[in-house]
């Protein structure tokens, strides 16, 4: 695999009332060996591209080299070691990128209804399979509406901060899921909306429901709301 960055000349480019960049953008691309690389990159794509790694960089950590932390580290793939290593060009310490949900969505699970139970009012019991099978299943008290067995949502477990990407006493809306009784009925979790969850898009109170073409039970919950 080789990086190749080209710059290219933008005069006049406005990509979502975010501005207007002008001058040299480096636009980087992938290749492997034999694809033919092209002279230039259409403006309008490699507005499209910095816009968007301008977003990410915003929303997502930085990769940070674990040997001299140098964060963002310069990096390129290592071809003869494992699926996703990578060597930092400044040290030279070969490496694998943590998962950049991992920190952010520490105790959160994709998790498949398994069954629902009517309590009290608007109250439900909902038992969910988080990827530890069916003899482990976690039990979740829920006021959401239109929750049915099969569907898969979002589960906040023990430990995990709420909304998520939050800290405890830094942010005034930030709690941490404990284990708790709601209506006499034991909850090990709280089943997500998208806003808990740090995603731009859905509404709050409503329960994000996800693709089960796309996820699984004990999956990390992806860093944008699915279109």
């Amino acid at each position: 695999l080789v990086t190749v960055t080209v710059q290219v000349m933008v005069a006049d480019v406005k990509e979502r009332g975010q501005g207007r960049p002008k001058g040299a953008l480096e636009h980087r691309v992938l290749y492997r060996a034999g694809d033919s690389v092209p002279r230039s990159v259409p403006a309008k794509q490699a507005a499209r591209g910095w816009w968007r790694q301008r977003r990410v960089a915003e929303r997502e950590p930085t990769m940070k080299c674990p040997s001299c932390e140098k964060d963002p580290a310069e990096i390129e793939p290592v071809e003869d070691g494992e699926p996703g290593m990578v060597m930092c060009l400044d040290c030279g310490e070969e490496f694998t990128p943590a998962d950049p949900r991992a920190q952010r969505f520490a105790n959160y699970a994709v998790a498949k209804i398994m069954a629902v139970r009517a309590l009290k009012g608007a109250l439900k019991a909902v038992d969910l399979d988080v990827g530890q099978g069916e003899d482990a299943l976690v039990q979740v008290t829920t006021n959401a509406k239109h929750v049915a067995e099969g569907e898969l949502v979002v589960v906040a477990l023990e430990g995990a901060i709420v909304p998520a990407g939050k800290v405890v006493g830094e942010d005034p809306d930030a709690i941490e899921i404990k284990p708790t009784s709601v209506g006499g009925v034991k909850s090990a979790g709280m089943l997500c909306d998208s806003p808990m969850l740090g995603w731009v898009g859905g509404a709050k109170g409503v329960l994000q429901k996800l693709d089960a073409a796309a996820f699984s039970p004990g999956d990390l919950p992806p860093l944008e709301r699915p279109r």
